[in-house]
């Protein structure tokens, strides 16, 4: 019970905090939306460009080049994540903004940047420019122009190179030349690192559908034209980065087969002429019948024997290249399974290579690579063991029936059995020299026909405006005014040491307020008019009740007091407007002013100030009906203070002023004593017992807080009838 009511105190205080202060509010929030409308007219728009491409699937390459199945060297498996991470990657927007000249910037007079429509440009030689800064460029006529660089001046030709603080470079007139002559144009000149920053920055890169490799790019620019321009110009690097690693591929491939073509030539032909040779030592020219027979099935097993001669020179060849952590060749390989792994390790290595160009080898992105090309390679090393041990038992079994073909060709010439063995040997030389020749020429083939890795589904175009968005700016701008404003209240309440909230004299004192009076335009300069609807009206009506209700079944004589700690807290105002509440309700009052040396009911009442009131009286200057005054308000009387005395104190603690008291509750049946300050006069006690009831004014913004304690003692003291809180507004 005691959490909820702190929650509509604290609602309510929020309430009677800021909504007084609309006013404020408004005129917050009027200025926040013309500095928000100002902004959008003079706020460069900033455009989302984007383009689409899509990273060619594996598979789908392969469906692609039916004609080059056994050829998988140009065929790297693509993880698009790691595409992404290469097209922002530094090196690859250098050579973009490099192509694009984008670390400069061209300007007219007026400041607007000339992309595309400069009458010159700058050239450098050697290097990027040195010079960070605005140049200013005189086109003196149609071949001379002079340079402004902060305080030095350089006069140079167009096309004609010269060395200055930006560096060694020349300035190129365009097709836009002749509209600028004798004007001054801008260049401004950035670092290049910063620039590739900025742009690596406003670029990013989306996947589209996890289940299809499309990537979409997306950079943000003030000019639209030069946002499309490096987009295009970065896909089209892009794809010429990604196929020159490819065609790399294949030219080292190329030279590996090249070179082992050499090799076997000359023992082939090294072969061939011990042939020769050998034949025409012997004088050899023909074989008998027997001798071709035994030849053949010599030749037959040899052939074999040289497959598996081969296969295992191939095993071996790729166990030494496992070995030393370098590539093997799948050259020669007729096991479907390891040429796999072997392309698996190669597309691998690749992807490794790629990524690390742009990318730290502590990234994240490298750790499932590392894995990969691990597990690859155990399985590289268990599948050429098993090979390696099936090939080693069929050359024994195929060499022991060499012997038993040889055994039986012993009983033919030495001569022949010599001719035999070197026959043999070229057949090898001549199996692996035409298999190298038909994969050459595959690959090769490969190289003429490599496809693109990345295809353009759409070129760059300005998608939208992303800055300003005039529903979100101005969003932004109300809500700016409102924290603002709410902020500027609370602070200054927060520095304010008076009373601005009932919760906070009720939490303080622990006594409710009796009433709040909480509007008043002219608050203490004039009267509600009565039987009005007015919120002011209307919030006396209510205190009335209460007051009719504090007072029980009295109806003639009643005496309320109306007092507060100290003057301008609004007493006389509350009392004045009380006593024309009570007689617009057919009761007869008459209100007295006991303010001495400060009063105001003669300007509230209108009435002439040379008439008597309580001075007079209590100097025994006048007498009680002399001092009474007669309202324009029916049913209402009224005492004035009367003529001002420098000894109010002494009057105030009169017994004349109990007997004033006595005889008005005879006449009328409400009293309404408007009461000196508490803190200026302690002599109101005397004749304030004489009340039946007590009202105690506390003003907003006018009360200090500390003021509470003194209220808080009255309570406790209980020296004033029926002590009850009125809040004035």
């Amino acid at each position: 019970m005691n959490s909820q009511v702190k929650r509509q105190n604290v609602l309510t205080i929020i309430l009677l905090r800021y909504i007084p202060k609309w006013r404020f509010f408004l005129v917050s929030i009027i200025i926040a939306l013309l500095i928000a409308f100002i902004y959008l007219k003079i706020a460069s728009p900033v455009y989302e460009i984007k383009a689409s491409l899509v990273v060619a699937d594996k598979d789908k390459v392969e469906k692609q080049k039916a004609a080059l199945d056994e050829i998988d060297l140009a065929n790297t498996s693509k993880k698009v994540e790691i595409e992404m991470e290469i097209l922002k990657s530094r090196p690859l927007i250098k050579k973009v903004i490099t192509d694009l000249n984008a670390w400069s910037s061209y300007y007219d007079s007026n400041k607007n940047e000339l992309y595309n429509t400069s009458p010159i440009l700058y050239k450098p030689i050697d290097n990027q420019p040195l010079y960070k800064g605005m140049v200013h460029v005189k086109i003196l006529d149609a071949s001379n122009i002079e340079l402004t660089l902060g305080t030095n001046t350089i006069k140079t030709s167009l096309n004609k190179t010269f060395k200055s603080a930006i560096g060694l470079g020349m300035i190129k007139s365009t097709k836009y030349f002749k509209n600028y002559i004798r004007s001054t144009v801008g260049m401004n000149f950035e670092d290049a690192e910063d620039v590739i920053t900025k742009y690596q920055s406003n670029l990013e890169t989306r996947l589209v559908d996890k289940l299809a490799p499309i990537i979409e790019l997306s950079y943000k620019d003030q000019n639209k034209e030069r946002g499309k321009d490096f987009l295009n110009y970065l896909i089209a690097e892009y794809k010429n980065n990604s196929t020159d690693e490819k065609n790399k591929l294949i030219k080292n491939t190329l030279a590996f087969i090249d070179e082992r073509l050499g090799l076997l030539s000359g023992e082939l032909t090294t072969v061939e002429k011990g042939i020769e040779g050998y034949k025409s030592s012997r004088g050899l020219t023909d074989i008998s019948a027997e001798s071709n027979i035994y030849l053949q099935n010599m030749q037959s097993n040899d052939g074999k024997l040289n497959e598996v001669n081969v296969q295992l020179q191939v095993i071996e060849g790729i166990e030494s290249a496992i070995n030393k952590n370098s590539l093997p060749a799948t050259i020669g390989i007729e096991d479907q399974g390891l040429v796999n792994l072997i392309d698996q390790l190669s597309r691998l290595q690749l992807e490794r290579n790629k990524l690390l160009a742009t990318t730290p080898e502590t990234n994240y992105l490298f750790a499932p690579i590392k894995e990969q090309i691990q597990t690859t390679t155990a399985a590289i090393r268990e599948n050429v063991k098993n090979i390696k041990l099936s090939l080693l038992a069929m050359k024994s079994s195929l060499q022991n029936v060499n012997t038993k073909v040889e055994s039986s060709i012993k009983s033919l010439p030495g001569q022949e059995r010599g001719y035999i063995s070197i026959k043999r040997q070229q057949g090898i030389k001549e199996n692996l020299y035409t298999y190298l020749l038909q994969k050459r020429e595959e690959v090769a083939l490969s190289y003429a026909t490599t496809l693109a890795s990345a295809n353009i589904i759409e070129m760059a175009y300005v998608n939208a405006t992303v800055w300003p968005k005039k529903s979100f700016v101005y969003a932004i701008a109300l809500i700016i005014a409102l924290i603002m404003a709410a902020s500027f209240i609370f602070i200054k309440e927060i520095f304010n040491n008076t009373i601005s909230f009932s919760a906070e004299v009720e939490d303080t004192i622990g006594k409710p307020i009796l009433t709040e009076i909480t509007f008043a335009s002219k608050n203490g300069k004039s009267l509600a008019p009565q039987g009005d609807d007015a919120t002011l009206s209307q919030q006396f009506r209510v205190l009335r009740s209460e007051i009719d209700y504090l007072h029980g079944n009295k109806e003639k004589g009643r005496i309320t007091a109306i007092t507060s700690s100290k003057p301008a807290e609004g007493k006389s105002f509350i009392a004045s407007n009380l006593a024309a509440s009570l007689a617009s309700s057919d009761r007869k009052t008459v209100i007295v002013d006991l303010n001495l040396q400060s009063s105001c009911l003669v300007e509230l009442f209108n009435l002439p100030k040379e008439n008597p009131g309580i001075s007079n009286f209590l100097n025994k200057k006048a007498s009680i009906n002399e001092i009474i005054q007669h309202s324009k308000i029916e049913n209402l009387d009224v005492i004035t203070a009367g003529e001002i005395i420098k000894n109010p104190s002494e009057l105030i603690g009169s017994k004349l002023i109990l007997n004033l008291l006595s005889h008005l509750t005879t006449i009328y049946d409400d009293i309404i004593i408007d009461t000196p300050a508490l803190k200026v006069y302690t002599d109101v006690y005397a004749f304030a017992v004489q009340s039946e009831l007590t009202l105690f004014v506390i003003r907003k913004g006018v009360t200090k807080k500390p003021e509470l304690s003194f209220v808080n003692k009255l309570f406790n003291e209980d020296r004033l009838p029926k002590l009850n809180l009125i809040l004035n507004g």
